[in-house]
């Protein structure tokens, strides 16, 4: 994978034994099921989450219902943090996909981590770029790109991310919902229908009861590169 992201628990074992103890005994572990909210928006949030198994995605809310989503937290990675750094209200919410289990940690312990352990603080730093500078970039594809290449990236990165190679394809282990890729993509889940069929007729990918899987990489991927347009 070409993302950066933490791997699972390894940052507990460079912390002393002492502080280790102090982290469990301070935090607990609980487990949701498949689109079970984790968190959703609060004033005054007080947990920090590290999610040790499963698939977590990010998204908020506008007005009027509309989803859009921020992006997937993997097994390793911490989500929740901003608002505890900044002192913030949580704006977002995060809900499982699949079974997960997730470290909660109190939000007076994550800051004591940041301020003492150089190692977890670089760590959780480089993490937050990489989400945000994601973040930005599906921004500014809203904008430049056809909800085609969109989608065709989209996909990609899910390859990247999430994907298995097995007999010449790609196969992305995550049921996702034409609802949800619509929220990935920023489109009405018609577009997201008419373009996974295309892609399908085009022997791109194949869609098998909710699974995607990626049969020609190449091409989805010039797709996703095509020069940059108004947003359809």
């Amino acid at each position: 994978m070409s993302h950066w992201h933490l791997t699972t628990i390894n940052w507990l074992d460079a912390l002393p034994d002492d502080t280790v103890k102090s982290i469990r005994s301070a935090s607990r572990t609980q487990v949701f099921q498949d689109k079970e909210t984790i968190f959703s928006p609060m004033i005054e949030p007080d947990t920090v989450y590290l999610l040790e198994k499963g698939l977590t995605r990010l998204y908020r809310c506008s007005n009027s219902g509309g989803e859009f989503t921020l992006g997937f937290v993997e097994p390793g990675e911490v989500f929740g943090e901003l608002s505890a750094l900044n002192n913030d209200s949580r704006e977002s919410f995060a809900v499982a996909i699949d079974q997960c289990g997730v470290l909660k940690l109190p939000k007076k312990v994550f800051i004591e981590l940041m301020q003492t352990a150089p190692s977890f603080s670089f760590a959780i730093s480089k993490q937050v770029g990489k989400r945000l500078q994601r973040i930005e970039t599906r921004a500014e594809d809203l904008i430049f790109k056809s909800a085609t290449s969109r989608m065709a990236k989209m996909i990609s990165l899910l390859a990247n991310d999430l994907g298995q190679e097995n007999n010449n394809r790609i196969s992305i282990n995550v049921r996702l919902t034409q609802g949800e890729i619509a929220t990935l993509v920023g489109c009405s889940r018609p577009t997201v229908n008419l373009t996974l069929n295309d892609f399908k007729k085009q022997g791109i990918i194949e869609l098998k009861d909710g699974y995607l899987s990626i049969v020609q990489l190449n091409k989805l991927e010039k797709l996703a590169d095509a020069a940059p347009s108004y947003a359809e």
